[in-house]
């Protein structure tokens, strides 16, 4: 049996990418880490959070893991997740 053969499209729309905010919730620890501004916002109410997720075993997750994903290892402490977004929100959308 041969695989089927599609034609060409007539048309491609290059896809869009939607403005987002960052979230203690849903924004990857690395993409924090990657925004200085954000990563200061986290520093300052979390301090030493560098140290907290620094072990080896947890590096190559953290494009996967949120702030609030940490709640449930006592990383990071629930009252701070609060202030963070309401700083995060200050920084408005990003593309």
């Amino acid at each position: 049996m041969d695989a089927p053969l599609y034609p060409p499209a007539k048309t491609f729309h290059q896809p869009k990418r939607l403005p987002w905010r960052l979230s203690s919730h849903d924004t990857p620890i690395a993409t924090l880490k990657a925004n200085p501004t954000a990563w200061a916002i986290v520093e300052k109410e979390i301090p030493g959070m560098d140290r907290r997720i620094g072990a080896d075993a947890l590096k190559p997750h953290l494009g996967n893991f949120s702030l609030a994903s940490l709640l449930v290892f006592g990383v990071v402490p629930k009252d701070a997740l609060d202030r963070i977004d309401q700083q995060f929100a200050t920084l408005g959308e990003f593309q």
